[in-house]
């Protein structure tokens, strides 16, 4: 049988569909009792078994238990205090069905919750995209260019300089077209999608 190799864009559409169904069943999973016994750190020692909620655990340990104030919590606090909230709201059978004609307010909470927690996840599991070789050069008629221009404005946000750079124009000028070429395609982006 002959092997197939993913495009990087079919691998980066396997990632979004597997990383959102992974946080949804972790997120729907803890209307369980007992699953904190197999999540792992904080509220349970590791033990050479598998997390239950893999991805969740995994920001957790990697972003909240860094922060100041949090790293130094005692693991009594994680088991006895937070571990019970969560038991009691597991115990308490919320409703996740439909509610008097509409969408129960938990199965709400728990997708939106889900979408915005997957984009941490894949960013922890793959990484960020390096911006192309040709970053300035974009076709505002193009959607694949004004894509690429928001991968970078995203990048350049977050490693570079480009907050203070759209700032310290914006004192200056109130036209967009003043912008960098990468902020003006990345501002067609978002009013689109």
């Amino acid at each position: 049988m002959p092997e197939h190799d993913l495009t990087p864009d079919q691998a980066h559409a396997l990632l979004d569909i597997l990383s959102h169904e992974e946080v949804y069943a972790e997120i729907r999973d803890f209307r369980s009792p007992g699953i904190l016994s197999h999540y792992g750190p904080p509220f349970q020692p590791q033990d050479g078994q598998a997390s239950s909620c893999p991805s969740l655990q995994a920001l957790v340990s990697k972003f909240l238990l860094t922060l100041p104030g949090l790293c130094d919590v005692s693991q009594d606090f994680w088991q006895h205090r937070v571990g019970t909230i969560i038991e009691d709201l597991q115990k308490a059978e919320l409703s996740e069905s439909y509610d008097k004609g509409s969408i129960g307010i938990r199965k709400t909470l728990s997708t939106a919750v889900s979408a915005l927690i997957e984009y941490l996840v894949r960013g922890v599991f793959a990484g960020f995209q390096e911006p192309g070789d040709n970053a300035k050069k974009y076709d505002k008629s193009n959607a694949d260019d004004l894509q690429r221009a928001f991968r970078d404005f995203t990048h350049e946000a977050v490693y570079g300089d480009m907050v203070d750079d759209m700032f310290a124009q914006a004192a200056k000028t109130d036209k967009l077209s003043d912008h960098a070429p990468v902020v003006q395609a990345a501002h067609e982006y978002i009013i689109i999608k």
